[in-house]
């Protein structure tokens, strides 16, 4: 293994070890909210976006702008350093800059003290903070698909979630896995009352390579990626198996910044569908591009992480970027049903559809 690919790795880890502290945090507050998660006190902190937001508006002058990161960059910002590579953000007068968080609360907590102008966060990390009264709005999805899955090798013999009745299964700790692995296994017509878990930290690959586990929570688009180049994996998606096609990635911004700068959210916007635009049309000088510029990840990992991405940077979305209103109406239902979050808001209280471009 490369030095790169093991600070990668190490990274990585690092990063999604911080994000049990957040979303055990969710699980606390989901918990403590209970029915007042849909009350009408968070109309204070929503906003609505005006009809043809976009239409005519442009940037004078070049403006700065940061951008903080969920974690360290990978292919699911391949969009976002292709535009910084070839321009598109400066050709929309805007001077970006994105930065890297130390922590996953760094995007939030940089976004709430006026210190950063866009973040990128996890869906439910961006509902935690918004139920929490966060004045934010959600206004692009980075990709249209969650990430979350269980993956188990084919020589387990498991094919479907309903056959982990009886089996051991490997869980990261964080609360939100039990209520997956839950609702898959019901929703696939089995018992998830006899499904056994087990702790295993974000060890998914070792553990189920060495079959100390029979299939392990993970991301599909990372240790899915990792087990499929070692052994032939079985990888059941959670969209596949109950929850909503949603987006697992957002970018939002603070009311304020909409309601008083639109137009740089629009450059904003339109800069990055061009990214995207240009990274599928090129992968290839898209991800060296990528590589070039994001410490630590080299091409060959970042190549075949692309490859699992790319069919749902759009989806069936009617264009890059789009975030779906009934989406999140139904993911909040689904989130509420398997006990990982509680609340009810409409989603045009933290959410808007009004940035994307014209097709």
């Amino acid at each position: 293994m490369s030095a790169p690919t093991r600070r990668w790795r190490h990274h990585e880890g690092t990063i999604r070890l911080r994000i049990v502290v957040l979303l055990a945090t969710l699980a606390m507050v989901a918990a403590g909210c209970g029915d007042d998660g849909g009350s009408g006190n968070q109309a204070a902190v929503g906003t609505t976006a005006p009809a043809g937001t976009c239409d005519g508006q442009k940037l004078a002058n070049m403006t700065p702008a940061t951008l903080i990161l969920d974690f360290l960059p990978n292919p699911v910002h391949v969009a976002i350093y292709q535009g910084l590579a070839t321009g598109t953000y400066k050709a929309n007068n805007v001077d970006l800059k994105v930065q890297t968080p130390t922590s996953t609360s760094d995007t939030l907590r940089l976004l709430a003290t006026d210190r950063a102008d866009f973040g990128i966060v996890s869906l439910l990390d961006f509902l935690t903070s918004y139920q929490q009264r966060q004045p934010i709005t959600a206004f692009m999805a980075l990709e249209q698909r969650p990430l979350g899955s269980l993956l188990a090798l084919e020589k387990s013999g498991i094919t479907s979630p309903k056959q982990l009745e009886g089996q051991l299964v490997g869980v990261t700790g964080v609360p939100s896995d039990l209520a997956a692995v839950k609702s898959m296994v019901t929703y696939d017509g089995g018992d998830a009352s006899k499904v056994k878990t087990v702790t295993i930290g974000f060890n998914a690959v070792q553990n189920l390579i060495s079959g100390k586990v029979k299939a392990a929570v993970g991301f599909w688009n990372a240790e899915g990626v990792q087990l499929q180049q070692q052994q032939p994996t079985k990888v059941f998606k959670l969209d596949e198996f109950g929850a909503p096609p949603y987006p697992e990635l957002v970018a939002f911004t603070r009311n304020q910044t909409i309601q008083s700068n639109p137009a740089l959210v629009c450059a904003f916007v339109k800069a990055t569908v061009d990214g995207y635009r240009q990274a599928t049309a090129n992968p290839d000088a898209a991800l060296q591009n990528l590589a070039d510029q994001a410490e630590g990840l080299s091409l060959s990992d970042a190549k075949p992480q692309y490859e699992a991405l790319a069919p749902i940077y759009k989806a069936d979305a009617p264009g890059y970027g789009k975030i779906d209103l009934k989406v999140l109406s139904d993911y909040l239902t689904w989130a509420k049903q398997a006990k990982i979050l509680d609340l009810s808001d409409d989603p045009s209280k933290f959410a808007t559809d009004k940035f994307l471009p014209s097709a």
